[in-house]
């Protein structure tokens, strides 16, 4: 017989080195994926690091290519059994997490995290790693939502349809999380261990959605595009709108584009479709950070993306290359 019939791989037996190597490699990919990898026997889960053991803040174990699917309470099969999308590869899987059970959703952060909410018990808040399962406590939202009479915050959040706090993250020093309520024009910045929120107000007519990029949160005004800075804690303009916007028929969305910023002008079109009915139109623009100002993008080229737009979050996805026609037009009206 050859060799290969009759001798067994013996993959248990890799080694520490060369096993600890590639299960570092894949989880620089995606935990998911590590998580497996884990799982497969003992000897390869003891020769890489428990995500449990560490701090929930700990990038490395962030789900950050999942996201949560936003489903009605009636079409769950099971309370605590949620979708999970990666937005690179289009796989949907099941995770059972009884950590949600009689909780509420306040948002889904750019890291993959939920930001979930003990509500109508409490005001306490937690983060959660919907695939490692590891939580990390917060302050509870009392001074958010008592904030100059925003009290009812919460009773009339929409939690089935929508992420109330859409935008929210974890700054660059990898141990601040930021709440962002559009809504309210209010942002709350805190650590684990603090015993209360700091609170931002700020001045929005706009409806608008924030974004986190590289660490950063951003939001759109009337001003511009103002950015967070945490020493002290205040929002800074980052780049002047270079158009007009209307805040009663326009909107305005940030989003996080492989790493640079993109702000859509979603806006009224002087031309009409043939029921005389106004068509709206799509201006994309990015970021130029350095240089303070936000530039007129007419194309994607072929590097192939997909723009999702909605009131209360927008995101912007790369597509396979097997899924391109053509170069993405931006300007086109709809």
């Amino acid at each position: 017989m050859p060799p290969s019939e009759n001798k067994r791989r013996d993959w248990a037996g890799l080694g520490d080195g060369l096993a600890g190597t590639i299960a570092d490699r894949v989880l620089a990919h995606d935990v998911a994926d590590y998580l497996r990898f884990r799982a497969v026997c003992g000897p390869w889960r003891r020769c890489c690091a428990d995500p449990r053991a560490h701090g929930g803040l700990d990038r490395r174990f962030h789900p950050r290519r999942w996201l949560m699917l936003r489903e009605p309470r009636e079409r769950i099969d099971a309370p605590n059994r949620r979708r999970f999308l990666n937005s690179s590869t289009g796989e949907c899987i099941q995770v059972h997490l009884p950590e949600l059970h009689n909780q509420e959703v306040l948002a889904l952060t750019s890291e993959g995290l939920l930001v979930v909410l003990d509500w109508p018990r409490s005001t306490e808040v937690r983060l959660l790693n919907p695939l490692t399962r590891h939580l990390t406590q917060l302050p509870p939202l009392t001074a958010l939502v008592s904030h100059q009479g925003n009290d009812g915050l919460l009773f009339t959040a929409a939690f089935d349809t929508h992420f109330p706090a859409w935008g929210s993250g974890v700054l660059s020093d990898d141990s601040t999380v930021v709440l962002s309520f559009n809504r309210l024009n209010i942002l709350g910045m805190a650590k684990p261990g603090d015993g209360h929120w700091t609170v931002l107000k700020f001045r929005n007519p706009l409806r608008t959605a924030s974004s986190m990029v590289a660490g950063r949160f951003y939001c759109a005004t009337i001003d511009g595009v103002m950015v967070l800075e945490d020493q002290p804690p205040r929002l800074e303009l980052a780049a002047r709108l270079p158009m007009p916007v209307s805040p009663m028929a326009d909107t305005v969305h940030l989003m996080n584009s492989a790493g640079e910023l993109l702000l859509v002008h979603r806006r009224f079109s002087r031309h009409h479709d043939n029921n005389n009915m106004a068509n709206r139109r799509y201006d994309v623009y990015r970021l130029d950070l350095g240089a303070g100002t936000l530039c007129r993008v007419d194309s994607f080229g072929g590097g192939g993306h997909a723009l999702f737009i909605g009131m209360y979050c927008s995101l912007s996805r790369c597509l396979p290359r097997s899924s391109l026609l053509a170069p993405l037009e931006v300007t086109a009206s709809t």
